[in-house]
C-alpha cells in the first residue's frame, strides 16, 4: 500500500468513485459521508492524508481543518471546492490546509496534490528521525547541543584546543550568538571545571562601581560602603571569570584589570594589602577592539593580554544546517518551561526557518520558537504558529552602520539613527547597533538621550 487516505464526501457516487480510485492506484482509502464520522474515523485509526469537501451536511471542512488542527496537526489536509470557492480555499490555506482541490476533480492534478502531500509528510518524518539521532549524540556528550556546521565544528575544535590550557581566550561574535554558552564549554573542559563560573556583564559596570563590583570594597571605603564586599575576581578564584562585552568596560578600570592579570594580585577599595588570586579570564566582544585601540577606548596592552587565543562564534545564517538541531532543543526547553508537548515541527516550518537570515542570531531563534510551542495548540509546531520573521532586519543593519567602533561624538549620532529607524524600540535598536540592550541603556544614559 502507498499510504492511508481518509475521503470525507457527503456525496455518494462521487465519494464511493474517489474511494475505488484510490484502491486502484494502491492506497489504502476509506469514505465517510459527514464530519462527525470522520472525526469518529480519526479517533480509531491513523491517517496519512485527509481528501475533504468544503461543504458537508453536519459541518464544513473549514471546521474539519480547525478540529484536526487542535487534535492531528501533522496530517496533511487536502479541501474539495466548488466552482467559484476559490476564496474560501485560500482561506482555508491560511488555516493550516495542505491544499485544495477544485471539482470537477482532475484525476491527474488529484494524483500530483496526493503525491506532494505524501513528500511532505515523508520529508518531515525524515528531519524527524535525523532529529532523533542528533538528539541521541547529544545526550551522550551529555546534554550539550554542538552545531554540525563546518564553521561550528572548526569553533568546537577550537574550544577543545585551548579550554585543557590556561590561556587567556576572547571571544568573538555578533551579539545573540551564544558567546557565552562557548565561554562556559571552554570553563566545563578545562581543569578548572571543579571551581567557579563567575560571568560579568561589562556594559553594566560603571566608572564609578566597576573597581568595588571586580575587586571588592571595605567596609566604609566610601559613603555606602555598609560592610565588606567580595568582588568577582574573589568570587572566581580557582575557577573562570567570564567578562562579557569587554569592550564597554571604563577606560580608567582597565589599567587596574591589567595590573590585577600581570600580578595576579587583588586590592580591594579601601585596603592597603594586596590578595592574591588564580583566574583565569575569558572575555567576549560583539566589537572590533582593534578599532577601539585606534580611537583611543581600549588599551592596547590590555587587549593583547587577554587575546592570547582567539575564538570566533558564527553567525546563525552562516551555520543554517545546525538550525533543526538548535530549534529541537529549544522546544524541549520551551515545553519544560511553559508545560507543553509539543513534539513535531513541520517540514514547512524547518524550510521557513533555514531560509531567514536571523539577525538576532540564537537568542532570537529561541524567542521564536518558544512563542511557536506557546501558540501551537497540538503536537505540531506549524507555520500558523510561527510569529512573523521579517527579511527587512538584515538590509536595516546594513543602512544602520553597525559598528560603534567610533568617537564619542559619531557614537552618539549612531545611538539616535538606530533609535529613530526604529521609532525608539530599544531592543531592535540594539540588534542595529551589534551590542546587547543593558550596554545600550547605559549608552543611552551616558549621553543624556
Amino acid at each position: 500500500m502507498n499510504g492511508k487516505i481518509l475521503i470525507v464526501e457527503d456525496d455518494i457516487s462521487f465519494g464511493t468513485m474517489l474511494q475505488k480510485w484510490f484502491e486502484k492506484n494502491g492506497f489504502s482509502a476509506k469514505w465517510c459521508a459527514g464530519m462527525v464520522s470522520a472525526q469518529e474515523s480519526l479517533a480509531d485509526s491513523t491517517y496519512d492524508i485527509v481528501l475533504s469537501d468544503l461543504r458537508l451536511p453536519d459541518g464544513d471542512g473549514i471546521m474539519l481543518l480547525s478540529w484536526m488542527h487542535e487534535r492531528y496537526p501533522s496530517v496533511p489536509v487536502i479541501i474539495m471546492t466548488g466552482y467559484g470557492e476559490i476564496q474560501t480555499a485560500v482561506s482555508a490555506i491560511k488555516l493550516g490546509a495542505f491544499d485544495f482541490l477544485e471539482k470537477p476533480i482532475n484525476p491527474s492534478v488529484l494524483a500530483e496534490k496526493i503525491e506532494a502531500a505524501f513528500k511532505d509528510r515523508k520529508e518531515t518524518e525524515n528531519i524527524l528521525r535525523k532529529h532523533s539521532q542528533e538528539k541521541k549524540k547529544k545526550e551522550k556528550r551529555g546534554g550539550t547541543v554542538e552545531g554540525c556546521s563546518p564553521l561550528s565544528s572548526r569553533m568546537y575544535s577550537f574550544i577543545n584546543t585551548v579550554a585543557p590550557t590556561s590561556m587567556a581566550v576572547m571571544i568573538i561574535g555578533e551579539s545573540g550568538t551564544g558567546k557565552e554558552h562557548a565561554a562556559r564549554m571552554i570553563h566545563e573542559r578545562s581543569q578548572r571545571a571543579h571551581g567557579p563560573f563567575i560571568a560579568v556583564d561589562c556594559g553594566s559596570l560603571s566608572i564609578e562601581l566597576a573597581p568595588s563590583e571586580l575587586f571588592g570594597h571595605k567596609k566604609g571605603s566610601f559613603t555606602s560602603a555598609i560592610e565588606d564586599k567580595v568582588g568577582f575576581f574573589a568570587e572566581a578564584n580557582g575557577g573562570t571569570l567570564f567578562l562579557d562585552e569587554v569592550g564597554n568596560l571604563p577606560y580608567g578600570v582597565q589599567m587596574q584589570l591589567l595590573r590585577t592579570l600581570q600580578e595576579k594580585k587583588i586590592r580591594p577599595v579601601g585596603a592597603t594589602t594586596d590578595l592574591e588570586v588564580d583566574v583565569r579570564i575569558v572575555t567576549a566582544t560583539n566589537e572590533n577592539l582593534e578599532k577601539a585601540i585606534a580611537h583611543g577606548r581600549f588599551r592596547e596592552d590590555l587587549f593583547h593580554r587577554l587575546n592570547e587565543f582567539m575564538i570566533e562564534v558564527p553567525p546563525l545564517r552562516s551555520c543554517k544546517d545546525d538550525i533543526p538541531l538548535y530549534a529541537e532543543h529549544f522546544v524541549d526547553e520551551a515545553n519544560a518551561e511553559l508545560d507543553k508537548k509539543v513534539r513535531f515541527i513541520s517540514a514547512k516550518v524547518f524550510s521557513r526557518l533555514e531560509t531567514y537570515s536571523w539577525p538576532g542570531n540564537l537568542r532570537e531563534l529561541r524567542n521564536v520558537i518558544r512563542r511557536a510551542v506557546l501558540f501551537s495548540p497540538g503536537d505540531t509546531i506549524t507555520l500558523e504558529s510561527l510569529p512573523f520573521l521579517s527579511e527587512k532586519s538584515v538590509e536595516e543593519n546594513k543602512e544602520a552602520d553597525v559598528s560603534l567602533n567610533v568617537s564619542p561624538e559619531e557614537e552618539k549620532e549612531k545611538i539616535v539613527r538606530a533609535l529613530e529607524k526604529t521609532k525608539g524600540n530599544k531592543s531592535r535598536a540594539a540588534i542595529l547597533l551589534r551590542i546587547d540592550r543593558k550596554t545600550l541603556y547605559n549608552k543611552i544614559r551616558k549621553y543624556g538621550l
